[in-house]
């Protein structure tokens, strides 16, 4: 069961989407019925999120909203020209149907699809498959009699159904931002099916649930400039703010690495790696050293224990090696694991210039001891 400090977690992370998608059920159940024209603002709405969506995730870099945002973006604009063609509704229409019936499948995918770099080979046949299905929907009118299928609209909420409840069940579990986001954007997408097919319900859940995307990207990225999105320790960023202005006049700096990283990713995999590195910080949390701990690089950690001098921090650091070294970590209910960390420590002395001085004195002494051994801290 889940304790009290992860489920604030995961009240902080779900607050602004839950907000968006009450709003937007708020609004539909309060005008019961759209008069024609009315539903014009959500749809300029719509496209202004959609391209503001766009802009900020290439400008931060960010590649799971993306795919994300196609398929938002791919069934709106069907909606719209598909709808009344030949005097039939858009939803009855076989190409619509398949779009429907193809997008939680690609929803949950790129959920869980572990991939933060935007310009590579990988997004580039992700992005050709894409553009297939779509194309394979576009003709499914003339191949596809959805009419001969029984009970369509018990599949597709059936389908919908699994795939919420999975990313129910994932944003839960980790406390994401992003994660957090796509689950409300695809729980305000789903809104579609109690709207009675309406096009200004349809307009109204798509622009809320491009907004939870939009306000979910917003938050991650302010989220990730003060604490690392893995562990949720600070980050890196913030290590360098506060060197600058709040460390004390006294205090101690340990570096503490991760040993053979290299080839943990090699053998468990990134996924893997990251839920272990996860139990490394939480084991760290666990003891009771005072240190402030930052998230430097993927394998680096750094410790600022305030007001110590080397000799106490020296033990604190043999406390979480120790620690760590004695563990035994859970990959899965087939793979538990056994790893070290090495660990080096300086204080900082009145001849030093600045904060970098120390940081640097501290990597020199564990990165000579890395020349000899591994799961050892030194000190400087």
């Amino acid at each position: 069961m889940p304790g009290l400090k992860e489920i604030l977690t995961a009240v902080k992370t779900s607050y602004l989407p839950a907000l968006v998608l009450s709003g937007a059920v708020f609004c539909f159940c309060t005008k019961i019925r759209f008069q024609p024209g009315e539903y014009q603002p959500f749809h300029i709405l719509f496209y202004f999120l959609i391209l503001g969506n766009a802009l900020f995730a290439a400008a931060v870099r960010e590649v799971k909203p993306l795919f994300h945002l196609l398929w938002l973006a791919v069934l709106y604009l069907a909606a719209g020209n598909l709808s009344f063609r030949d005097g039939v509704e858009a939803w009855q229409q076989p190409e619509f149907q398949l779009l429907l019936f193809m997008l939680p499948l690609n929803w949950l995918y790129f959920t869980v699809w572990e991939n933060d770099r935007l310009n590579n080979e990988k997004n580039f046949y992700a992005l050709c498959f894409v553009l297939l299905e779509m194309a394979l929907a576009e003709n499914s009118g003339h191949f596809v009699n959805m009419e001969n299928f029984v009970g369509t609209d018990t599949v597709l909420l059936w389908e919908w159904g699994v795939v919420f409840l999975f990313l129910l069940l994932h944003a839960s579990r980790d406390g994401n931002i992003k994660n957090a986001g796509i689950f409300f954007a695809f729980a305000c997408l789903g809104m579609i099916f109690a709207g009675n097919s309406s096009m200004a319900a349809f307009s109204l859940f798509s622009s809320a649930s491009a907004l939870v995307l939009f306000l979910s990207s917003v938050h991650s990225y302010i989220y990730r400039f003060v604490r690392d999105e893995l562990t949720g320790v600070y980050s890196r960023r913030m290590y360098h703010i506060h060197s600058r202005k709040s460390f004390p006049l006294k205090f101690s700096i340990g570096v503490i690495c991760l040993d053979d990283y290299a080839k943990l990713v090699r053998v468990f995999g990134q996924k893997k790696v990251n839920r272990l590195i996860r139990m490394i910080v939480k084991k760290i949390q666990e003891l009771d050293t005072g240190a402030v701990l930052y998230r430097y690089h993927d394998d680096e950690f750094i410790l600022v224990f305030k007001n110590e001098d080397k000799k106490q921090s020296y033990e604190y650091l043999e406390t979480i090696r120790r620690a760590v070294a004695g563990a035994e970590f859970v990959l899965d209910r087939r793979q538990v694991v056994k790893v070290t960390i090495s660990a080096g420590v300086s204080e900082k002395k009145r001849s030093d210039a600045n904060v970098d001085v120390v940081l640097e004195r501290t990597r020199e002494v564990l990165q000579k001891a890395y020349k000899f051994t591994q799961n050892i801290t030194s000190k400087a």
